[in-house]
């Protein structure tokens, strides 16, 4: 991510890019499978954050990727069934990175499961095979994401905490305090589109209680505090961004969508800047074969529109009007899209 811009946008954008509100249809739902790309990020800053922000993540590098599906509570083990009835949870998530109980604990085919309601959207609990036993784990009080509806400067928190017996090894249990705020809102910019969002924070305490049988001793660990930033969207059946800050890594997860993207350029391939750009906008290293360039407003209109031959052009924008554009760049082998802030008052 090469910038991070606070911008107020003139006064005509603001019907297009005002405050949203989240409700319970933004979230996932039975049946939805989410893709997302993932990778670091170095030069995140929390602190951009408020009202009216853009938030410009279109240059993030990613090195993995992976499929979320939701299912039902009745499509997990039996054994998780009778604990997480529909009372307690009305959805489920195959969780492809387990997290780590410890050392002397295996953990493997691990569930989350949610209950999402009107009011909130919460984890109640987990279920995993546990030392080869499967094991349900139901929270003395469900894990708050988001207090619903959501909107700019919504705030609550959950103290939720369980403990259990393994066999072989002894007791471990977790105490956890989250604490969460929407706190921005705004446009949100990556490599796969442009989103009104809302941010919300998430601050996370945890506390391990741990008991070994064969040293018959039992300790505490208060593990090192960590923030995770969702970036939230109308429609989008969960986070279109998530950022995870535990210590010096910051890790990043963006939504796409599979069947648009296939066949798309890197952002790497192409040159555009600088962004924001002021007056002029260049675009180096066009490939050959190139067949369409159109730079169009958040409305749709378009600026410009042209057949280059050239590699390097340059682009007057001198006369636009601040706010956000589109640049997109039709070639034989693909396309190459990407966001950009027009500012001439620089």
């Amino acid at each position: 991510m090469k910038h991070l811009i606070t911008l107020i946008l003139l006064f005509f954008f603001t019907n297009i890019f005002a405050q949203i509100t989240i409700t319970q249809t933004d979230l996932p739902t039975v049946n939805d499978t989410i893709y997302y790309k993932m990778g670091i990020i170095n030069n995140f800053d929390s602190n951009v954050t408020g009202a009216n922000v853009v938030w410009d993540f279109s240059q993030v590098s990613f090195n993995n990727q992976r499929a979320d599906t939701i299912i039902s509570v009745t499509s997990t083990p039996i054994v998780y069934n009778v604990i997480f009835n529909f009372t307690i949870a009305n959805l489920a998530f195959i969780n492809q990175t387990p997290p780590s109980l410890g050392v002397g604990i295996t953990v493997s085919d691990y569930y989350d499961f949610y209950k999402k309601t009107s009011s909130y959207y919460r984890k109640a609990g987990f279920g995993a095979t546990i030392n080869g036993v499967q094991t349900p784990v139901k929270y003395d009080y469900p894990e708050l994401y988001f207090k619903l509806p959501l909107t700019y400067g919504t705030t609550d928190s959950s103290v939720s905490s369980y403990g259990l017996s393994i066999p072989n090894y002894g007791y471990y249990g977790q105490t956890i305090n989250r604490k969460h705020i929407a706190d921005g809102w705004g446009t949100l910019i990556t490599p796969f589109g442009t989103y009104n969002a809302i941010r919300v924070k998430e601050t996370v305490n945890i506390t391990d209680t741990i008991f070994s049988e064969s040293m018959n001793f039992g300790y505490t660990i208060n593990r090192p505090v960590s923030y995770e930033y969702y970036w939230l969207a109308n429609g989008m059946k969960g986070h279109v961004v998530k950022i995870t800050k535990n210590g010096p890594s910051n890790i990043i997860e963006v939504r796409y969508d599979p069947l648009l993207f296939v066949n798309n350029l890197s952002n790497t391939d192409i040159y555009v800047f600088p962004n924001p750009a002021a007056n002029q906008l260049f675009i180096n290293q066009l490939p050959e074969g190139v067949k369409h360039i159109a730079l169009t407003n958040i409305l749709g209109q378009v600026c410009f529109n042209s057949q280059s031959i050239e590699k390097n052009i340059m682009l007057n924008i001198s006369t636009l009007p601040n706010g956000i554009y589109f640049i997109e760049i039709k070639t034989s082998k693909g396309c190459f899209k990407k966001t950009i802030v027009v500012d001439n008052k620089q």
